[in-house]
């Protein structure tokens, strides 16, 4: 019976000695720092993940704001890319038609009491076996049917159709074409057309040269005049060969056009002329 009543007396010294340990450490602050421990360390796995978290969150809204950013430059650089570009290939045309108009100087003389409109090569007829083309000129600025087409270099030749903004041209490389002309130093009288004989370029006839004439390769074709088309002295080729025709009645001169016929992006049209 006595050792309960030890037991009950150990144990209170024990509680009171804790007590005392409590009230010390309390008058310390180390017991708030002991708690303090274990709750962080309670809920640090807890912080870990919070924080993951809210930088993932963080993360992913920089990178959206990145991206929007990146795509309002790249839409920026595209519309300044289009206006490089415009820019560029308006100066190519005005770069090639100076060209063009610096070239065609050589023969003032010669054109300087018509009008004369520049104009674009637009498209290319792909069924024409004779180089015809499209042009951005037409009615509204005054081209008319049988205007003369042509370049720096020499006759090109002739408007067939027209539209309010664009006209159809037929070249002299075409059989249905016919240029009066001067051929040689001696200035024998010929017809040139096309040839039918159409090969990989641009080839001419020039027909009804006398049988004694004394034309000969390299010799300069020229317009006559004759006619109520083509202007006089105008360049239209030189001669390849000469041969009799096959009526053996006169001559014919195979002539190669001076001007790119088929290749011309800038030509000039003469649109008052009447012979």
């Amino acid at each position: 019976m006595n050792f309960p009543k030890k037991a009950a007396r150990a144990l209170i010294v024990l509680l009171l000695l804790l007590a005392g340990a409590m009230a010390y450490l309390a008058s310390t602050g180390q017991i708030i720092s002991a708690v303090q421990n274990a709750v962080v360390t309670v809920t640090k796995p807890v912080m870990k993940l919070s924080a993951g978290i809210s930088n993932a969150v963080s993360g992913i809204y920089d990178r959206t704001v990145n991206i929007d950013d990146i795509m309002a430059k790249n839409e920026e650089m595209k519309e300044e890319i289009a206006r490089l570009r415009k820019k560029l290939s308006d100066y190519n045309k005005i770069r090639a038609e100076n060209k063009e108009y610096k070239k065609i100087l050589g023969i003032e003389d010669k054109i300087s009491e018509y009008d004369i409109s520049t104009a674009r090569v637009i498209g290319r007829d792909g069924m024409s076996s004779f180089w015809s083309f499209t042009v951005d000129r037409g009615s509204r600025d005054g081209i008319e049917i049988n205007d003369v087409v042509f370049s720096a270099e020499g006759v090109i030749g002739v408007v067939t159709d027209t539209g309010t903004n664009f006209a159809k041209v037929s070249t002299i490389a075409s059989p249905a074409v016919s240029v009066g002309c001067f051929v040689g130093d001696e200035r024998d009288i010929a017809i040139l057309s096309g040839d039918y004989a159409v090969g990989t370029e641009p080839r001419c006839i020039a027909q009804y040269l006398p049988k004694g004439t004394k034309v000969k390769e390299g010799d300069i074709v020229t317009t006559s005049g004759f006619g109520s088309v083509f202007p006089p002295d105008l360049t239209v080729g030189t001669v390849e060969s000469v041969d009799i025709d096959s009526s053996g009645n006169y001559m014919v001169a195979s002539v190669k056009p001076c001007a790119d016929v088929a290749n011309s992006k800038i030509v000039f049209i003469i649109s008052n002329y009447n012979n």
